[in-house]
């Protein structure tokens, strides 16, 4: 059985999709939007809804810092641990930027779950790329694939 096929677009559109997860995570960290608090428990009634976003967003901040970093000359396992440092960092340092903001507080306990769904998405990631075969795309027409 074949890899599967994944196009890798250039290196600049794929650290503009992490500065729009970054940025995304960043506005939603200190703004505090309307209605929140209305939901209590996420999905499956077992963690709040809080702990929930907090995993999903980091995790999708390191799914895009890994995709961005796809092709660097660095063996894999330090792109996962590069990850993690930065998406931990990101998130340690929002947790800073809440503490000296009245609506908001900071939390070790928001950290410690931004931490838990960075790993869970690198090691995600290093499952995913044993399976999958990763072609560069420099235009719209790379995207065709070949009939056989």
């Amino acid at each position: 059985m074949g890899r599967l096929r994944l196009p890798l677009v250039p290196r600049a559109i794929r650290l503009a999709g992490v500065l729009a997860v970054a940025a995304t995570i960043l506005y939603f960290s200190v703004v505090t939007p309307p209605g929140s608090g209305m939901i209590r428990t996420g999905p499956f009634g077992v963690l709040p809804y809080s702990t929930w976003l907090h995993g999903l967003a980091y995790a999708g901040l390191a799914v895009t810092l890994a995709y961005a970093f796809q092709d660097s000359a660095w063996r894999d396992r330090t792109v996962l641990v590069v990850v993690f440092l930065v998406a931990v960092g990101y998130g340690g340092s929002i947790e800073l930027l809440q503490s000296t903001l009245d609506a908001r507080t900071a939390d070790v306990g928001d950290l410690l779950v931004n931490a838990i769904g960075a790993a869970a998405a690198a090691v995600c990631w290093r499952v995913l790329t044993r399976w999958v075969r990763f072609y560069r795309v420099r235009r719209a027409a790379d995207f065709e694939t070949p009939v056989r």
